[in-house]
């Protein structure tokens, strides 16, 4: 791709000089990104989750994506919240309410989930998903890569097929990003999962379902299960 370098290459910033400074901005929006590879952050150059992730996937660096740490297309954001910005406090909220405010944009909160880090996860989930009805996947400590690619990998299946209408497209990746944060819930498998995103349509409808709501759809154990898994 002209005007682009891979990771490896001598420039820093793959994206510097592709498009206007972000400014005030706190998300770019319509990022021409390749299938095939994700664009990150710099800050994550050098990292371990980059180095996994090459392994599958071609990487691209920006120092100029605000808020956002990964877009693994042009249509889709995503913000990284660490145990560690957890359990330090709450300065995460004005970046997620930066990202809930863009139009135009498909948002997706990923958090890295601790056994030391669950009480504070408990508030990131109630805030991100009941307050701003935003994506919430969580991931263990050395998730983060492999989330990401199998992310790529479900973004370019839908921009490869030139049929879907825009409305369908929508709905295909709403579907499948809120399949991939209900499979961290313990027990439910796949059958159970499309039966809650038919039902509910998404996660923020999910997390806000009564236990009976879930029992009749799931049997009482499972609705149980997944009940506590969004409200303790």
């Amino acid at each position: 791709m002209a005007g682009v370098k891979l990771m490896g290459h001598s420039s820093d910033d793959d994206f510097k000089g592709c498009s206007p400074p972000l400014s005030q901005k706190l998300v770019r929006r319509n990022q021409k990104i390749p299938i095939g590879h994700i664009l990150a952050s710099l800050k994550w150059r050098n990292t371990s989750v980059v180095q996994k992730m090459t392994e599958s996937i071609k990487v691209l660096f920006s120092s100029d994506l605000g808020i956002v740490d990964f877009h693994p297309s042009g249509d889709c954001a995503v913000i990284y919240i660490s145990a560690a910005e957890m359990i330090e406090g709450l300065l995460y909220r004005k970046r997620l309410a930066g990202l809930k405010a863009v139009k135009g944009i498909r948002k997706v909160i990923v958090a890295e989930r601790t056994y030391l880090s669950l009480q504070q996860f408990s508030s990131l989930q109630q805030f991100a998903v009941l307050e701003l009805e935003l994506d919430l996947i969580p991931v263990t400590e050395n998730g983060l890569h492999s989330l990401l690619v199998q992310m790529v990998s479900a973004e370019n299946k839908i921009s490869k097929n030139p049929f879907l209408h825009p409305s369908k497209i929508q709905d295909e990746e709403l579907s499948t990003h809120v399949s991939i944060a209900l499979k961290n819930i313990p027990k439910i498998g796949e059958k159970k999962i499309m039966m809650l995103v038919e039902r509910f349509g998404s996660l923020h409808n999910i997390a806000i379902a009564t236990v009976e709501d879930l029992s009749s759809l799931l049997g009482a154990s499972l609705g149980q299960i997944v009940w506590d898994y969004f409200n303790k």
